[in-house]
């Protein structure tokens, strides 16, 4: 695992912390009046995760 695909699980992780942490704090995954601040932040957090790790195991496989 390189330090791309590292960041990129990272990111992921802390995703799925917030996710956690809402459940935990407010026995809901999702708030829609609070849609601009953990929401926000889970989505950015996930796709820039995965695009990370689609992108350094789609460029491995083309031997770049």
């Amino acid at each position: 695992m390189d330090k791309t695909e590292a960041i990129g699980a990272l990111l992921i992780t802390v995703g799925l912390l917030l996710i956690v942490h809402h459940i935990i704090f407010w026995q809901r995954p999702f708030d829609v009046a609070d849609m601009l601040h953990h929401e926000f932040f889970e989505a950015i957090f996930f796709t820039a995760g995965i695009t990370l790790l689609v992108a350094t195991r789609t460029k491995r496989r083309k031997g770049c």
